[in-house]
């Protein structure tokens, strides 16, 4: 199996950081795969694969490529293992081997000793900071500037509706409540990130109107069949059978996506670049507003460029509306999906896309849709480990409902004025901090109080934020980090679930020296 790697040489100290500098400079000169139209009133997204706390790197790539190009990037979409890691207490819920454990730079963004330079959204992956997602359940800020879409998530940018959903999928768990809370064992701190069935279920309610951008981590279960499949096969040679199984991937995602139909969807997990168009056989009925607004729909020729590394089996000819269409929409037919690696040098992690907009406005807000569901299905939250049973068929919310959420927030839906992040652990410090920290006790944020006060809905899964001060990092020093997560981690029983058909990426060494 993959990701056997070399026994770790235990040690007493935690910071793995010198060993893992990685020389990005040589990326910063090379050019980043454009898709779309750049032009005066289009939105800029950046999208990248797995982040894995490379955010300098990241960043950096992108602020060379502003200068270079004179256009602005108004927002990077992050497609899981952002790796969120506040202090080293966050490695008790960091399901990565101790050798592989480094803070990264997200630690600088949290702390504020620098500002992300660009809006940042991201979905979960399954190398994440789990404890401080957890607590950010239904979404929020993980530093300024910063934004978890939550297990599931739906936002409204610069006119574009962007949903996501966060985790793996495994189906021993999918069907189960969200037991799971800190400090987690060896079976929990893998069952944490896995996709649940309630949150598929919300995202399905979301038809009222159409989402323009989907992120998840997970690949859709069969969408290599849309796309060059020879050439990932090339690529990733050990795919092969469960491609011939048809294994290789999320079923739950391949149902989103062909139930929300979205114009992209952006995923990464299998480290590689990979595009696809799907093509939706059936029309579908789009719910319709209670308006007789007519959409102006203009035929223009595909905006997608750099076709040397797309499927070229489908002719598309892409629709352009200046505004929302709520009735029936030809674009609903197809799906343009882009996976993309992670985060290393001559590796293509990142790409731009340039889509219309007939929206100034660059501020991330609430969707009241997806409020409304979140309200209304919050009866489907268990924090048990039991099955969780949610209906046949989605229910989405009434005008009514959305008016309500509406009057709920004064008509304001900016996230950042309405609900800022706020600091709740003191975070790592390189020029002091030496030893690792002991776990954080459970802990809640004031961003989920907020909304969920809002909703008018008590806390399940999450708790509410005391406030209370945290332990100095400083603490306590392990003398063998080898063995940290039996002894730690491990407060509860070991009741470990292996799964014979999770996709080992941990120990990619030899890719990474390619």
């Amino acid at each position: 199996m993959r990701g056997q790697g070399r026994r770790h040489q235990g040690g007493r100290r935690h910071n793995n950081q010198s060993k893992n500098v990685v020389d990005h400079s040589q990326d910063f000169n090379s050019p980043i795969e454009e898709l779309g139209v750049d032009t005066d009133d289009a939105v800029t997204i950046a999208i990248e694969g797995c982040c894995h706390g490379n955010l300098d790197a990241i960043y950096n790539r992108l602020l060379q490529h502003q200068e270079r190009t004179s256009k602005n990037i108004d927002l990077l979409v992050c497609c899981g293992d952002f790796q969120s890691l506040r202090s080293t207490a966050d490695y008790h819920s960091l399901a990565v081997p101790p050798k592989y454990r480094t803070m990264g730079s997200f630690y600088k963004y949290y702390s504020g000793e620098v500002k992300a330079p660009i809006l940042t959204l991201f979905v979960g992956g399954n190398h994440e900071a789990s404890q401080a997602l957890q607590e950010l359940h239904y979404g929020g800020w993980v530093a300024p500037n910063i934004y978890y879409l939550g297990s599931a998530g739906v936002v409204n940018f610069a006119g574009l509706t962007i949903g996501g959903v966060s985790g793996i999928y495994k189906s021993h768990d999918y069907i189960l409540g969200r037991f799971e809370s800190p400090p987690y064992h060896s079976s929990s701190l893998r069952s944490v990130y896995h996709v649940r069935n309630v949150d598929i279920y919300r995202l399905k309610c979301f038809s009222n109107s159409k989402i323009d951008l989907m992120l998840s981590h997970d690949w859709p279960r069969g969408i290599y069949q849309h796309g060059d499949k020879n050439a990932l096969l090339r690529k990733k040679p050990f795919f092969r059978a469960e491609v011939e199984r048809d294994e290789l991937g999320s079923p739950v995602n391949w149902e989103l996506l062909e139930h929300l139909r979205p114009s992209w969807w952006f995923a990464a997990h299998l480290h590689v670049a990979f595009h696809a168009k799907v093509l939706h056989s059936e029309h579908k009925q789009s719910e319709k507003k209670e308006s007789d607004e007519k959409c102006n729909l203009t035929l223009i020729p595909s905006q997608i460029s750099n076709s040397a590394t797309q499927a070229t089996a489908t002719e598309f000819r892409g629709i352009e509306s200046p505004g929302m269409c709520q009735d029936d929409d030809l674009t609903l037919q197809m799906t343009r999906f882009l996976s993309l690696d992670k985060c290393l040098p001559r590796r293509h992690y990142l790409s731009i896309l340039h889509l219309p907009s007939s929206e100034s406005s660059r501020k991330l807000e609430y969707n009241l849709e997806w409020l409304a569901i979140l309200e209304n299905t919050h009866n489907l939250t268990i924090s048990e480990r039991r099955p969780v049973s949610v209906p046949d068929k989605p229910q989405p919310p009434t005008h009514e409902q959305c008016d309500s959420i509406r009057q709920k927030l004064n008509g304001i839906l900016d996230i950042e004025s309405l609900n800022p992040f706020v600091m709740t652990v003191a975070p790592y410090s390189p020029s002091q901090q030496q030893n690792l920290a002991p776990p954080f006790p459970i802990m809640g944020n004031p961003q989920t109080d907020w909304l969920l006060s809002k909703l008018q809905k008590p806390h399940i899964i999450t708790v509410p934020y005391t406030g209370a001060a945290p332990k100095d990092d400083n603490e306590i020093e392990l003398e063998d980090e080898e063995n940290d997560d039996a002894d730690i981690i491990n407060t509860k029983a070991k009741t470990t679930v292996l799964d014979e058909n999770e996709i080992n990426l941990d120990d990619d060494d030899e890719e990474e020296n390619e």
